[in-house]
């Protein structure tokens, strides 16, 4: 983390360009991603319901108002200089930082350099930048809101150096050389880490473009769902949907990364059992099996954090709300529940989750010895479709398990119409302005995405059921010499079919099947 002080300046616009890599504009809001940090008196200038995203244009206009309201303020060398800017930059093979990450080391670098004194009302006005990958920019403008000059300390640069020092030991990042040394030669970046450094930057949480457009929609759905009146209601929620798929998005783009940065890895040969702990009920290691069930010692809420897409499931099947957020996801209460219903809904939670394999810290209310009888839900008889279609051989084997997804009458992609006809025709009465929008919706997925889904399918078994091919790969060899062989005591040379583990008999229920 090496510091940098530039020299001072009279207008704060070529500072906020330099920090932005590109020119102010009225038009580009810069979002809390990007001005991760602020001098505390700006709340102060912002009333609760004013729109807090502004743009760069306006920022700059921020720090040039104390010239205006104190057009005789100088230095002690009788200049007009005001605006401050120092950047910080990382080592290139430090790790990302997260926003609050950045936000501390902005504060703590400002008070460093004397802009930001804790518990003084009237102090600099100063913002923190984090547009570029490793950096971060903090500008200030040196005169007071009581029209005082702020002199930095001589020392300043000195400061901040050792203010870097203690911010590297404490976030845990690579410190910088004091003694010479032979510069490691780093390998160029191959074309997939390339295209993976592209994806990466598009979906970036904090200065992504995709970012900031979901940031700009999710706060104009806030700002209609204030509106009186329930015109708007259909509005917020279109906007609220394409907050998500923006998010789902960003989501794709990261996993696509990390795949193009992967390894390669040897092909698995088609007689390989597969390993899935769903299909096979095998006990694998879990990436994260530790979940963490307490009140919220502020809120006083009932959270759950922690786990997999299993654990997830299993709490919500206890029923407990997921809370969709950038960075995790974590469940919630229902409201409305008495302190008695949470904690009895607290104690199912746990109690399911530790017959499943987890690892449940909680507090002490929450504490159960039961172990509840478990079932396998009904995801499960879905999923060994997937594993026929997986072990089948030939087409008429695929086509036979794609017919219990696209039967006319009794399929399961025809229950599911029933499903969502049924969902929707229940929020037809509920009374509420949304349920209207809701069971439209609802029809919507039904006639529209349903059924094509439902068509694709249906054509893609035609095709298979009409085929009759056994597939190329996948063909198991019988061991038979064709009668035309010379050698016919030769011993086949392919390996043995895998041996067929009887599959265990179901745990017999404890108590009374719900």
């Amino acid at each position: 983390m090496i510091p940098r002080l530039h020299e001072r300046t009279h207008r704060p616009h070529d500072s906020l360009a330099a920090a932005l890599r590109r020119p102010v504009s009225p038009n580009e809001g810069l979002t809390e991603y990007t001005v991760v940090a602020h001098w505390p008196g700006l709340d102060y200038f912002t009333l609760d319901d004013e729109q807090k995203i502004w743009t760069s244009v306006q920022w700059a206009e921020h720090l040039e108002d104390p010239y205006l309201e104190h057009p005789f303020a100088a230095s002690p060398e009788d200049d007009r200089r005001a605006i401050l800017h120092l950047d910080v930059r990382l080592h290139p093979d430090d790790r990302e930082l997260t926003g609050p990450e950045w936000a501390e080391a902005a504060h703590r670098l400002a008070r460093a350099a004397g802009i930001e004194i804790p518990g003084k009302e009237h102090g600099c006005r100063w913002l923190a930048v984090q547009a570029q990958p490793g950096r971060i920019d903090v500008v200030a403008n040196l005169i007071h809101s009581d029209g005082a000059w702020h002199a930095p300390p001589a020392d300043v640069l000195r400061r901040l150096s050792n203010e870097a020092r203690r911010i590297e030991q404490d976030l845990h990042l690579i410190p910088v050389r004091t003694g010479p040394s032979r510069p490691a030669i780093r390998p160029a970046p191959t074309a997939s880490a390339q295209l993976a450094s592209v994806l990466t930057q598009l979906a970036d949480e904090q200065i992504g473009p995709l970012a900031t457009v979901r940031g700009l929609v999710e706060h104009t759905a806030h700002r209609i769902a204030r509106q009186p009146g329930a015109a708007g209601i259909d509005t917020v929620h279109r906007l609220e949907l394409i907050a998500r798929r923006l998010h789902a998005i960003q989501q794709d783009l990261d996993t696509t990364a990390a795949h193009l940065i992967q390894p390669r890895v040897a092909t698995v040969p088609p007689g390989t059992p597969p390993t899935d702990r769903r299909r096979r009920n095998v006990s694998l290691p879990r990436t994260d099996c530790f979940l963490d069930i307490r009140r919220d010692p502020h809120s006083d809420e009932l959270l759950a954090r922690g786990g997999d897409s299993e654990a997830h499931s299993v709490l919500q099947r206890a029923g407990f709300i997921a809370v969709v957020r950038v960075h995790e996801t974590y469940h919630r209460s229902p409201t409305g529940l008495t302190e008695d219903d949470e904690s009895r809904l607290a104690i199912d939670a746990v109690a399911r989750l530790r017959v499943a394999g987890y690892h449940v810290d909680c507090d002490e209310d929450f504490d159960t010895g039961s172990r509840p009888a478990s079932y396998l839900p009904l995801g499960s008889s879905v999923a060994q479709i997937a594993e026929r279609i997986r072990e089948a051989t030939t087409t008429d084997e695929a086509a036979d398990a794609l017919t219990e997804l696209t039967a006319a009458h009794d399929g399961i992609l025809a229950a599911l119409d029933e499903v969502l006809t049924a969902t929707a025709d229940f929020h037809d009465g509920l009374g509420q302005a949304a349920d209207p929008y809701i069971a439209r919706r609802l029809r919507y997925l039904a006639d529209e995405h349903l059924r094509v889904i439902r068509t694709d399918l249906a054509d893609t078994r035609n095709t298979l059921a009409d085929r009759h091919a056994p597939h190329p790969g996948r063909n198991t060899c019988s061991g038979d010499v064709p009668a035309t062989e010379y050698e016919r005591s030769a011993v086949c040379a392919c390996p043995p079919p895998p041996r067929t583990v009887p599959a265990p008999r179901p745990p017999v229920a404890a108590g009374r099947r719900r």
